[in-house]
């Protein structure tokens, strides 16, 4: 590809006719000038001036090339003005991947919320429990929960305080009993979810210094976990969620917590993006309305 700055250098002297001229409006030495245009003449194999020591005129392939170097440019300024207008103002489409439980029961409520704000933004919107490739799929933001495992990612901590938690439903639990230590949940059904071929069927617990991992053996397994919630209001077993995800339904006493003494392993909530240099007003105005929407969610439960 030829240097921008040699085909910009070669329209300025096309059109000046010096190249003593350029070289004093662009503070740089004739000999750097001459340098650029030889390198482009190079580069396309041709030659696009006609020089004498008194003139300097275009070949009929300069003027030939000329055109199409200055409407090329012309084109390319166009869209660096674009951009930078595009940065500015809050329009363009927001594009993000979300958990699908977290996604479906509480970001799409925010997000209406938001693009009534900004109605110049669009949104094309993932739900799914995977995760996505930020780097090779049209994702600009991707909320996840657990530790990063991509270093190269950039994370804004959105809730840090979450974890996982034990609940059935009171029907569930008055059929089948309440189990008082994680250990006695091979008595009972239990639903997990699976994720990239694995099954998250290994829970682990802490009360005080002692530790419990266990290996349930799943009632049921799916790859969705707002169907798994589902399950869970509906009688069918023991779930280990989210507490961000049960949080409404254990206040509601639509799902009760299992072994409240028995806390589970963290489940912080991530937003993560490749690039901070991709992070624009609109991008930026969305992460802070999601670390505000989950700050007032903390604050009303205190």
């Amino acid at each position: 590809m030829h240097s921008l700055q040699d085909i910009q250098t070669f329209i300025a002297v096309a059109k000046q006719g010096s190249i003593s001229e350029v070289a004093r409006a662009q503070l740089k030495t004739p000999a750097a000038i001459s340098s650029a245009i030889k390198r482009l003449e190079h580069q396309l194999n041709t030659g696009l001036f006609i020089r004498s020591t008194r003139s300097l005129r275009l070949t009929a392939q300069g003027e030939y090339f000329f055109e199409y170097a200055q409407s090329a440019m012309m084109t390319l300024q166009a869209g660096v003005s674009g951009l930078q207008k595009a940065k500015k103002e809050m329009a363009g489409t927001l594009q993000i991947s979300v958990p699908s439980d977290l996604g479906r029961n509480k970001i799409c409520l925010w997000i209406d919320e938001f693009l009534k704000d900004y109605p110049k933004v669009k949104l094309k919107l993932y739900i799914l429990d995977e995760n996505s490739d930020i780097y090779t799929q049209s994702i600009d933001l991707a909320l996840r929960y657990g530790e990063p495992l991509d270093s190269q990612l950039i994370a804004r901590p959105l809730v840090t305080n979450n974890r996982r938690v034990l609940c059935a439903s009171p029907a569930y639990l008055k059929r089948e009993g309440t189990p008082c230590s994680p250990s006695e949940l091979s008595k009972h059904r239990c639903l997990t979810f699976i994720r990239s071929g694995q099954v998250f069927n290994e829970w682990s617990f802490c009360q005080g210094e002692e530790r419990q991992k266990i290996k349930v053996d799943c009632h049921r397994i799916a790859n969705d976990s707002d169907l798994i919630k589902q399950w869970v209001l509906a009688g069918e077993g023991i779930a280990n969620r989210s507490r961000l995800d049960v949080s409404a339904d254990l206040a509601a006493g639509k799902l009760i917590e299992v072994c409240p003494d028995w806390v589970s392993e963290p489940l912080p909530l991530y937003l993560l993006y490749a690039d901070r240099r991709q992070m624009t007003p609109m991008l930026e105005a969305f992460s802070d309305f999601l670390s505000s929407k989950f700050a007032e969610e903390e604050l009303g439960k205190v």
